[in-house]
């Protein structure tokens, strides 16, 4: 049997979901209508939007959440404020961290820049690896983090597994190789793939780190991040400059059109900021593989989009029928699993029910109504007796 599991605060993921969808159409419009597509430009952008969505929601938390709190503190607000602010790590150590988390966030971008463009290679392999990012997550869960890794979590990250090793596989199959692409360059651009996904998982399992062991501010660490990010793309742009192109593209094209896509880049720093924000809260509440989870959840719908509109799942101009529908099949179990992993979809089959809040919830609940009968019922026989000694 399976069962949808509503959990507290899906409103974060949620938007997490539509705004990074908003900012991925916005983006490709900006690439397909006005053939703005510089990939270095949109990291700059980002990392602006992280700064000022981190900067507005963290004063905005310092100044007007601060004044709901009572003027008034006694002696247990002030043992229970420093056990809140309690960390494990110095300001040193925390510091080094988040510089790690824009750096992996930099590097990531940088590496995608100069990844091989071959005309064979499927454009939606990238998303279709991404539950790479699930593993990867969770391994660093477990090893780093201590957190266990419950039966139906380890499911789905077999399956998960199992479906990549088969998108892999078919890869090869279905692909031409000549001399334009060899074998061995293919296995190189599989590579770089897997390394900016590790980039870009590491980024969420440091911030978690951050958050539970240091209680760090979410909002603070993504402005940190923001601006270690944009130092990195300053220092980057010295030697690949972005005014460069962005003298080509005024140079070519009218005042007009150039005003639209000032606005357009406008917009896209502001969804930049709102994803991130409810990026590193989704984060905070959930977990990583949850963040992570979002970046893959809509592959399905893509893949039909993409094959549609005759940009993937080609060959010679000619569309791969088995090359589609194996992977849109691999995409539904993935996207599958991934909802089983976050139980958000419990299914009561083989115990993998046993270990999610839900049911852990519903054995304490049962187990606390239990207390109470007996003690009711303990209640009622005392009661009686006295009554009969009385008698």
């Amino acid at each position: 049997m399976i069962k949808f599991a509503l959990r507290r605060n899906l409103i974060y993921p949620l938007q997490l979901l539509i705004f990074s969808l908003a900012r991925d159409i916005e983006k490709d419009i900006l690439g397909r209508v006005y053939k703005f597509d510089y990939p270095f430009h949109f990291t700059i952008l980002m990392f602006i939007g992280e700064i000022l969505a981190g900067l507005i929601i963290y004063l905005y938390q310092k100044k007007i959440i601060s004044k709901k709190k009572s003027p008034v503190r006694t002696r247990l607000d002030s043992v229970v404020s420093e056990r809140k602010l309690k960390t494990v790590d110095g300001t040193c150590k925390i510091m080094f961290l988040i510089f790690c988390a824009g750096l992996m966030d930099f590097v990531q971008t940088v590496i995608s820049l100069y990844t091989p463009k071959f005309s064979n290679i499927s454009s939606s392999i990238g998303s279709r690896l991404g539950g790479f990012l699930t593993i990867v997550d969770a391994l660093y869960y477990y090893f780093v983090l201590r957190f266990s890794i419950l039966r139906h979590q380890f499911f789905s990250l077999c399956g998960i597994g199992i479906c990549l090793i088969i998108i892999i596989i078919t890869e090869f199959i279905f692909q031409e190789f000549n001399i334009f692409l060899r074998f061995y360059e293919l296995i190189i651009y599989y590579l770089i793939i897997f390394i900016q996904q590790f980039c870009s998982a590491m980024v969420d399992s440091t911030e978690k780190y951050l958050f539970e062991y240091n209680n760090n501010n979410p909002f603070y660490i993504l402005l940190l991040e923001g601006i270690f990010g944009f130092i990195l793309s300053l220092i980057y742009g010295i030697c690949d400059s972005p005014l460069y192109y962005i003298g080509l593209y005024t140079n070519y094209n009218s005042p007009e059109l150039l005003s639209i896509v000032i606005i357009l880049l406008v917009l896209y720093i502001i969804l930049s900021g709102l994803k991130n924000a409810f990026r590193v809260q989704t984060t905070k509440i959930f977990s990583p593989m949850t963040t992570t989870f979002i970046d893959y959840l809509l592959n399905p719908i893509y893949l039909i989009i993409y094959f549609a509109l005759n940009e993937d799942f080609l060959i010679n101009g000619k569309r791969k029928y088995a090359h589609f529908f194996i992977n849109l099949f691999l995409a539904l179990i993935i996207t599958l699993l991934g909802f089983i992993y976050n139980e958000f979809i419990i299914i009561f089959c083989c115990g993998l029910e046993k270990d999610t809040y839900q049911e852990v919830s519903n054995r304490a609940s049962l187990n606390e109504e239990k207390e109470n009968a007996k003690e009711f019922f303990a209640l009622y026989d005392l009661e009686e007796d006295q009554e009969e000694n009385n008698i």
